[in-house]
């Protein structure tokens, strides 16, 4: 109705003091909006903090478990990584940090998450995935890493990484952090045999 009044009569009192009200409280849902995006994200990488990371897994751990929905997850860490920061400075780290994160991005969907673990390691979390498919989206993070070229102060560079994935079952994984566990000790299998490798838990 106030919409119709623009190009008709001017607004009385009270409709301007409900157009106020109501600017009012958009203004106070974008403030709040922002501030979970500022509290939730990690500022360099542009992913999802850990601990927002957890939130929501275990929310969707108990849709997983109701409706037997298929939930994976997988974790990553960039093979060698310390020979960046010690040979061209943690600038350089930054950089590679940046240029993982944006390839984790391009291969994951809207419905997904993916997060900073810490350091050089992150998480994804696939809904409505089952390990096999995991495991191919893993796949394709790893290869398109591979073939990164970055080029970092007149240096081109390469770099690998190692992925673990894991299944949720409801039979075993009794928390969040048990499932994350899981797709880590996958992760450390394939840090231990070899690298630049993905490797599915039990």
């Amino acid at each position: 109705m106030l919409g119709e009044q623009i190009t008709a009569e001017p607004y009385s009192a009270y409709e301007k003091e409900h157009i106020m009200n109501i600017a009012s409280l958009a203004a106070i849902a974008i403030s709040n909006a922002a501030l979970l995006e500022m509290t939730t994200t990690d500022m360099m990488t542009h992913l999802k903090l850990k601990h927002y990371f957890y939130t929501v897994l275990v929310e969707k751990l108990e849709l997983s478990a109701s409706q037997n929905i298929p939930l994976s997850v997988i974790m990553l860490d960039i093979d060698f990584f310390k020979r960046f920061n010690d040979t061209y400075g943690h600038a350089c780290g930054d950089v590679v940090l940046q240029m993982v994160a944006s390839v984790i991005q391009q291969n994951t969907r809207n419905q997904d998450m993916a997060a900073r673990y810490g350091g050089e390691e992150f998480v994804v979390m696939l809904n409505d995935t089952n390990a096999r498919t995991a495991a191919k989206i893993a796949e394709r993070i790893r290869s398109s890493i591979e073939n990164l070229d970055i080029l970092y102060e007149g240096q081109h560079m390469n770099l690998t990484i190692s992925l673990g994935v894991a299944q949720y079952n409801s039979e075993i994984d009794s928390t969040a952090k048990n499932l994350v566990d899981r797709a880590d000790k996958a992760l450390y299998n394939s840090k231990q045999t070899g690298r630049n490798k993905v490797t599915i838990a039990d």
